[in-house]
């Protein structure tokens, strides 16, 4: 976790929304509940990553816990249906940043 105290409590709010939106919208598409509307909300979910990342390497500066905790999403990204391209270039980037760490290649 970050030392400074705003991006720390960045880095909280961010661990939220992957664990309270992502990660809730992509688990009720991979168990087929209320899939349409899941779809939905992931894709705005998705959005707003898109837009927050922009300019960014790491979601609150340096690499940190926040940036892992999107790890495991984006490893499932096809389980959940989760589509992220070009359309969402700078969420792309950060995602193959993330999935290109050498320690999470060597996890298979």
């Amino acid at each position: 976790m970050p030392k400074d105290p705003l991006r720390r409590s960045r880095a909280r709010i961010w661990i939220d929304y992957c664990n309270t939106r992502l990660q809730h919208a992509g688990g009720k598409i991979a168990h087929d509940f209320e899939v349409e509307k899941s779809a939905e909300e992931l894709k705005k979910y998705l959005a707003t990553l898109n837009s927050e990342m922009e300019g960014r390497q790491y979601i609150v500066g340096d690499y940190s816990l926040a940036d892992i905790t999107y790890i495991p999403f984006f490893v499932r990204k096809e389980r959940y249906k989760a589509t992220i391209d070009d359309s969402l270039p700078h969420l792309k980037a950060w995602m193959d940043r993330l999935l290109d760490r050498p320690l999470v290649r060597a996890t298979p």
